[in-house]
């Protein structure tokens, strides 16, 4: 199973804000839906979590990311932000939570999501 546990969002009638002083996102496990290298559900939610944290670091807002096997951390300091910064990072969180939402939807049993505010 991949745990996605998201901090420091507000969802409100399916619109996504930061909110308080860190977005933090941790990426754990493995789906275990098929071998390795064959395994789109690890590879959907890899493609997709690996981007936004490159599009983070790229824009340069993202204060820390850490890289494992079966573990993916990655957050940004909202307190830093300017306002133009803070609107690109709630746009790619804005993506990221909706594609990891429609992959956890298509396979329940394989992706488990958790936002906490």
């Amino acid at each position: 199973m991949i745990t996605i546990i998201v901090q420091g969002i507000d969802v409100t009638n399916n619109h996504f804000s930061l909110s308080g002083s860190v977005f933090a996102v941790s990426i754990t496990g493995h789906s275990g839906q098929a071998s390795k290298g064959n395994d789109i559900v690890c590879a959907g939610v890899s493609a997709l979590s690996q981007s936004v944290a490159l599009a983070l670091e790229y824009y340069e807002i993202a204060h820390s990311i850490s890289q494992q096997e079966g573990l993916l951390e990655f957050s940004v300091n909202l307190d830093s932000l300017h306002d133009d910064k803070k609107i690109r990072c709630e746009s790619l969180v804005s993506v990221f939570i909706l594609g990891i939402n429609e992959i956890r939807k298509q396979y329940p049993e394989f992706v488990r999501v958790s936002i906490k505010e």
